[in-house]
């Protein structure tokens, strides 16, 4: 297994990108919505030259991150995986050790280029395979059957709120008790909104276009799991690439910091059935 794309797959992932493969966002919108991220359109050669690095960046981004915060993995699952850069990246961390690795996306382009990836990188169908899902059904997977399920920048493209709590529930009913949920999607702080930057476009939101949860809501959503703490070890990692020296971050100051970041990145745990039944008798959430 490779960690650099090889040929004839990576020129074909290229070309894939090229007819529109990771530029629809948004699905299931109304032929009348489609505009913006809701529209298929050309990947620009700087999109396809980010989508080439989407492997290299996710390796030393988020899967550190859930190396670090859940371990051993032995079924993963990719919600809304797009043209595969973090299924593929997860597919081949060693740290994770995946058997299987499945991505689930509503476009059948994109999942057409992921697959072309995951051939790049010399992964067999058995390690990592694609599945396509419509947006706001359930996932076609019975329950506990995860040992992590990972959703990346997906939560601010889906349009309505009820759909995307749903989508979360989803995603906690088929991750096995034990098991992790990783969630990041872009922080709503902030003047302009991160992907389309539109002014206050994440609180004035237009059909089409994405909008943020807010860090209140995302909480809500996962409140019944056991949060893990990733604060701290996330300034850590900052202040070590800016070369200062590894200290140990108090917690408070890392939990402040924590609301000025351009994204929300939350892990939780599923609690054992025993806990949840404890939890819920004693009316409180185990943490």
């Amino acid at each position: 297994m490779g960690a650099v794309a090889v040929e004839p797959f990576a020129s074909e992932f290229r070309r894939l990108v090229r007819l529109g493969a990771g530029t629809q966002d948004i699905q299931g919108t109304s032929a009348a919505e489609e505009r913006g991220f809701a529209r298929c359109t050309g990947g620009s050669d700087a999109f396809i030259a980010h989508e080439e690095a989407r492997v290299a960046l996710h390796q030393t981004g988020f899967c550190r991150l859930i190396e670090a915060a859940c371990g051993r993995a032995r079924r993963i699952l990719d919600v809304g995986c797009s043209t595969g850069g973090g299924a593929v990246a997860m597919a081949l961390s060693r740290a994770l050790g995946p058997e299987e690795v499945i991505g689930v996306d509503p476009d059948p382009l994109s999942l057409r280029a992921a697959e072309v990836r995951a051939s790049a990188h010399e992964l067999p169908r058995k390690r990592v395979r694609f599945i396509r899902v419509r947006p706001d059904v359930p996932l076609p997977f019975g329950a506990d059957q995860f040992d992590l399920v990972v959703c990346l920048s997906v939560l601010e493209f889906v349009p309505m709120a009820g759909a995307r709590r749903r989508l979360v529930d989803e995603m906690k009913r088929v991750v096995r008790p034990g098991g992790c949920l990783f969630l990041s999607t872009p922080s709503p702080l902030r003047v302009r909104d991160l992907h389309a930057r539109r002014w206050l476009g994440d609180l004035l939101r237009r059909d089409g276009f994405p909008w943020a949860p807010s860090p209140w809501w995302l909480r809500d959503a996962v409140a019944d799991f056991e949060r893990v703490r990733i604060e701290s070890w996330l300034l850590e990692q900052e202040l070590e690439r800016a070369g200062f020296p590894s200290v140990a971050i108090p917690r408070i100051v890392a939990r402040a910091i924590d609301w000025a970041r351009p994204w929300q990145n939350i892990v939780v745990r599923k609690p054992s059935r025993d806990r949840a039944q404890l939890a819920h008798g004693d009316g409180r959430i185990m943490a």
